[in-house]
C-alpha cells in the first residue's frame, strides 16, 4: 500500500535505518529540518522517538516535557515513541511516562529500529485514511479556558487527580474559595482526608521558597522496593547466577522480548536468565 504525501523526517534521524524502512514500505520520506518532533506523519500527528541513552538525557535535564509541551502545542494528536531498553531508573521513566500521560500525550514502546519503523508506517498510513480516527481536540499541557486552568493548577499537587481537582472547584467555586478552606474544611469534602487537606494548605498558603532554600527532595527508600524481574544475558564464563567473569556490566533487560531479540545476535552456549529465579529461559544456538 503506497503512502500518499509525504512524511517528514528530522535531519538528525538520518543516521537512524528507519528513514530506509519507511521508504522499503512505500511511503515518501522527506528529511528536514523540523522545529518540533521527529517524524510528522499528517497535518494532525507527530511523533517523538526516543532511543534507550536519549530519553535518560532528557528526563534529566526536563527536556523531555518541554518537547512534548511543544508538539502538543502544534498537532492536535502528539506520540512519544519509546525505542528499546531505557537506560535510566525505572522509577524514574516510568514516572515520566505516567505524566505524560495525564497530559493527554500517546506513549508507544517499540523494541528496536525495525519496531519503530512498523510503528511509523502503521500510524502514517492511518493518518491518511479518508475518516481517519485521529482525534482533534483533548488536553492540553496549557489549557486557555481560566477554568481548566485551575484544575491543572490543584491537579499538580500530590494526590488530587483531575477529577478531584474538578470535584473541589465545583464545590468551591474557585481556587481562592479553596484556599480559604484549606485545610480543616477541606476535609469534610468527599475524598478529602488530613494527609490531601494538609497537601493542599501548604501548596495553597504556603510562603514561596527560591529553588536555592529549598531543603533537597528526600532519597526513596530503597531498602522495601520489591524485587524486579530483569532478563539477564549470561555467557558461557558467568557464573550460575548470570554474574560475569572479567565484564563489569551483565547485559540485563526488564522486557523478555527485548532481551530475546538481543540473544539473537550472542555466541553459542549464551543464556538468557530469569534473574527472580535462576531459570534459564533460552539458549543462544550453536552455529556452523
Amino acid at each position: 500500500m503506497q503512502v500518499t504525501g509525504p512524511v517528514l523526517v528530522d535531519h538528525r534521524e538520518r543516521d537512524s535505518s528507519i528513514p530506509d524502512a519507511m521508504a522499503a514500505a512505500g511511503v515518501d520520506v522527506r528529511l528536514v529540518d523540523l522545529p518540533v518532533g521527529d517524524y510528522v506523519l499528517g497535518p494532525s500527528l507527530a511523533v517523538e522517538r526516543k532511543g534507550p541513552a536519549d530519553l535518560g538525557a532528557s528526563i534529566r535535564d526536563g527536556r523531555l516535557f518541554d518537547q512534548a509541551e511543544r508538539l502538543q502545542s502544534v498537532f492536535p494528536q502528539a506520540v512519544l515513541l519509546l525505542e528499546g531498553e531505557p537506560r535510566i531508573a525505572e522509577d524514574a521513566w516510568r514516572g515520566a511516562v505516567c505524566r505524560l500521560i495525564e497530559d493527554g500525550f500517546t506513549v508507544l514502546h517499540s523494541l528496536d529500529a525495525d519496531d519503530s519503523a512498523a510503528w511509523l508506517v502503521r500510524l502514517a498510513r492511518r493518518a491518511r485514511r479518508p475518516a481517519p480516527t485521529i482525534r482533534t481536540e483533548g488536553p492540553r499541557r496549557a489549557p486557555r479556558h481560566p477554568s481548566a486552568q485551575a484544575e491543572v493548577m490543584l491537579s499538580v499537587v500530590p494526590g488530587i487527580s483531575p477529577a478531584m481537582a474538578r470535584s473541589l472547584l465545583a464545590s468551591y467555586g474557585s481556587v481562592a474559595a479553596i484556599a480559604d478552606a484549606a485545610p480543616g474544611d477541606l476535609r469534610r469534602h468527599p475524598g478529602i482526608g488530613p494527609v490531601r487537606a494538609a497537601r493542599l494548605a501548604q501548596a495553597l498558603q504556603g510562603d514561596y521558597l527560591a529553588p536555592a532554600d529549598r531543603e533537597p527532595e528526600p532519597d526513596r527508600d530503597t531498602a522495601t522496593a520489591r524485587a524486579l524481574r530483569r532478563w539477564v544475558i549470561s555467557t558461557p564464563d558467568d557464573d550460575p547466577g548470570g554474574r560475569p567473569s572479567g565484564r563489569t556490566d551483565p547485559e540485563s533487560f526488564s522486557r523478555k522480548a527485548i532481551a530475546l531479540r538481543a540473544l539473537r545476535g550472542a555466541s553459542a552456549g549464551t543464556q538468557l536468565v530469569d534473574s527472580l529465579t535462576g531459570e534459564v529461559v533460552a539458549e543462544a544456538p550453536a552455529t556452523d
